[in-house]
């Protein structure tokens, strides 16, 4: 049966019971408490009760004070001007004798036996008022003290909760758990069996912490507060029951362990919500910080990633993706999250309390090699031209290949010059015209002179074309126009190569005059007498011919093609000139706003 104190007891006693509550089981101190709180609040609805009613005769008596003061006011003027009036007839009397002054002196005595029992009135209703006032300072004094006890239970409870939470959290307990394993390959037995008991181990920590909450009287709170506090669980003593492999794969075992917490001083107000003083003797300073607030042996390690379907490992043991919460033993951990495409994120970690850990993983980048090949989409469908990785690095250029460069940058060179078609979707898209166009002329060799050939442009170069062939009759103006608007389309900035980006693209690593060597071969490109079937005819398809090693085609012959040098340089060779002029090194000057039927481009996108 639960002992109570009566109320009368504990409002003259509040000190005893703490004394009492020692004697009790944390469990029925608060359940005391509480009861002597209803009691209390009971008592103080009456105390504000009859306050209230005193304030109100207060008031009364004090109105009625002042009606009687008005009347007294009133009658002290009466009484004032019957004092004149009889002082009045009797000088008349001094001088007429006949003067009667007892209707005079009759109203005087009247009024004077007014005023008396009016002040009379008054001094009553003064002390009713004093006496009102007196009674209201005691109920007001009543409702203090009963508050002030309501505020020291209010306290005693709070440090009850405490108590008790802290009762609920010490008891010893036992949990069984199971914990299955698939170990590496590359594991020996007795390597599986720790990893797979230290899982099981966290297992046992993770449901006795859970037990723990759960049993506890005010387990909803105590969840929601779990992250604010560490409750130090120890694994006391664990024996294995059974363990082996049980499907030729994945190694079992199952224990039966033995574990308490010990939180410290301070975690029980965490939990429970309140200020740390609680958890202290009285004279703790909030704020105050105790060595052994720092004691951990299990944490909790949450960790999160910026990537989905990641993959978590502590200490080589995989935990799934994140987000996960896994706990711990105190000290030094291996953090890996990794995703397939992204670099692996590794970090040690000195665990001593419970901690969020988010990595960032980041995107490989692809490697970038010599040769690899790639195009940027115009639009959500068409493709760009397609380009040619150019990495950094020592290259030997000029004639004789006696210079040497170094590449800073890598870049993308076109695998092939720009074709007719593709410049014909740049000039249906803007409704550009070229330099040639607005001159009406466009540049050709006849008879070894160059001959500027009217109605002659890039749709009509002197020689039937192909969609593939490569476009002519177009200005270094019109190259960089096009190149501008493709950047724009593609989001990346396009260009045309410089000089030495063109002569290395071309080279492919050659030290040589051709990427093939020292002697030009007939048949291998379109120069003017190299026997092709458009030698000094006409233009041949950019693909007609084999790639350079890089896969870079027309690199020799075809068509001059433009560089960024403001000179106006041309590169390569063209169908209508001698293999001579086709070598790596050769140029071709050319103002910049010339067009000719042998003067194409190839463009060039910036790498960062």
């Amino acid at each position: 049966m639960l002992t109570r104190f009566s109320t009368l007891f504990l409002a003259l006693s509040p000190c005893l019971l703490s004394s009492y509550a020692l004697a009790e089981s944390p469990v029925n101190t608060v359940i005391v408490i509480e009861d002597q709180l209803f009691s209390k609040h009971a008592e103080l609805k009456d105390a504000q009760q009859t306050r209230k009613e005193q304030q109100a005769t207060v008031s009364q008596y004090q109105q009625e004070l002042t009606q009687i003061q008005q009347q007294g006011k009133a009658l002290n003027e009466k009484f004032q001007t019957a004092k004149t009036q009889l002082e009045t007839d009797y000088q008349r009397m001094i001088d007429d004798p006949s003067v009667d002054l007892a209707a005079t002196q009759a109203a005087y005595q009247d009024v004077w036996k007014d005023l008396k029992q009016n002040q009379n009135e008054r001094l009553n209703s003064e002390q009713k008022v004093e006496e009102a006032k007196q009674l209201l300072i005691t109920y007001n004094a009543k409702v203090s003290a009963i508050e002030k006890d309501i505020a020291q239970f209010d306290e005693s409870k709070i440090r009850a909760r405490v108590e008790r939470l802290k009762a609920e959290l010490t008891p010893e307990q036992e949990v069984s758990v199971s914990f299955t394993n698939r170990c590496q390959s590359d594991m020996t037995l007795a390597q599986c069996d720790t990893q797979t008991r230290d899982l099981a181990l966290q297992k046992a920590v993770k449901t006795f912490q859970a037990l723990l909450i759960e049993q506890t009287t005010e387990s909803e709170i105590v969840q929601a507060n779990v992250h604010k506090a560490a409750l130090n669980i120890h694994v006391l003593r664990h024996k294995a029951n059974s363990s082996g492999f049980y499907d030729g794969e994945r190694y079992r075992t199952m224990l039966d362990v033995s574990l308490e917490a010990r939180p410290n001083e301070s975690a029980a107000c965490s939990l429970l919500g309140v200020d740390k003083q609680y958890c202290f003797k009285p004279g703790y300073v909030s704020g105050q910080q105790f060595q052994d607030e720092q004691e951990i042996a299990w944490v909790t390690l949450d960790v999160r990633s910026n990537q989905y379907n990641d993959q978590v490992f502590v200490d080589g043991v995989s935990y799934g993706s994140t987000p996960v919460e896994i706990m711990l033993p105190i000290g030094q951990h291996h953090l890996v999250v990794k995703k397939e495409g992204y670099r692996t994120f590794e970090q040690n970690l000195a665990l001593n309390s419970d901690r969020s850990f988010r990595a960032r993983l980041k995107q490989k980048a692809n490697e970038l090699k010599a040769g690899d090949k790639f195009a940027d989409l115009i639009g959500s469908s068409i493709k760009a031209p397609q380009l040619v990785a150019i990495v950094p690095g020592e290259y030997m250029l000029g004639e004789n290949a006696s210079n040497q460069f170094f590449l800073d940058h890598a870049f993308g060179i076109g695998a092939t010059p720009v074709t007719v078609s593709q410049f014909d979707h740049f000039v249906r898209q803007t409704d550009y015209q070229t330099d040639a166009e607005m001159k009406n002329t466009c540049t050709a060799m006849e008879n070894g002179e160059v001959t500027a050939v009217e109605k002659s442009y890039w749709r009509n170069p002197g020689f039937k074309q192909s969609s593939n062939s490569p476009v002519v009759c177009v200005s270094r103006n019109d190259a960089n126009a096009y190149a501008k608007w493709l950047s724009s389309q593609t989001g990346f900035q396009y260009r045309l190569p410089s000089e030495d980006e063109w002569e290395i693209a071309a080279r492919a690593g050659s030290q040589a005059d051709y990427w093939w060597g020292n002697h030009f071969v007939t048949g291998d490109a379109n120069t003017g007498w190299s026997s092709s079937p458009w030698a000094n005819s006409s233009t041949a398809p950019v693909d007609a011919f084999k790639a350079n090693p890089l896969g870079i085609y027309d690199a020799v012959g075809n068509i001059w093609q433009w560089t960024n040098n403001p000179q106006g340089i041309a590169k390569g060779g063209a169908w209508n000139f001698s293999p001579a002029k086709a070598v790596a090194h050769e140029r071709l000057y050319l103002s910049s706003a010339s067009a000719a039927n042998y003067v194409g481009f190839r463009i060039v996108r910036t790498i960062n």
